[in-house]
């Protein structure tokens, strides 16, 4: 049984993910289409998927929400605290936005979904004022969304990323609150 709904998007919905939904992150985290763009290499056991579960998605400092469809996992939407300290980063209302999907349900506007609830749910309710992502040069798809909702390219990290036998830059995109309220997305 799922747990409750957090956010309800157009199309999804998001909600705190839940220890029984271990086996679906580890299931994700071992597939390549995941992990190669997210360059996480390392396999994901049972025992570091309930780790993963325990610091990373239970902790308290970010936002990590399951992006469901129905009740059907698809993948996870965060925001996190920026590159800088905790105190930084609350001082700025700044946070970065991340997110995968199983690669079975890519290229079908689910990821753009939760991205912009999230986007919208850290401006209103969480009152930020700077959201930032990164991604690597590779990953169009990526790119694409970032620059669908809004964001805008601020600066590139050349050769940052190692990807599929090969250098890559690793792209850094901003969007402020006033940009996302003029355009009301």
């Amino acid at each position: 049984m799922p747990g409750p709904v957090f956010l309800h998007a157009d199309r999804v919905t998001l909600r705190p993910p839940e220890r029984e939904d271990v086996p679906f992150v580890q299931r994700c985290m071992n597939d390549p289409r995941v992990w190669r763009p997210a360059l996480d290499v390392n396999p994901m056991n049972e025992e570091l998927g309930t780790e993963f579960f325990e610091d990373v998605l239970s902790n308290e400092e970010s936002v990590h929400c399951l992006v469901c469809l129905d009740e059907e996992p698809l993948g996870i939407v965060t925001l996190t605290g920026s590159e800088y300290g905790p105190s930084e980063t609350a001082r700025a209302r700044n946070a970065e936005l991340a997110y995968w999907l199983h690669p079975d349900h890519h290229g079908e506007g689910y990821g753009s979904d939760a991205a912009r609830r999230m986007v919208r749910y850290a401006f209103e309710d969480r009152n930020l004022r700077r959201i930032t992502a990164r991604v690597g040069s590779f990953n169009d798809a990526s790119v694409g969304l970032l620059e669908s909702l809004g964001f805008e390219r601020e600066g590139t990290q050349r050769e940052a990323a190692w990807f599929r036998g090969a250098y890559h830059d690793m792209l850094w995109y901003g969007l402020l609150r006033e940009e996302w309220e003029r355009d009301d997305r």
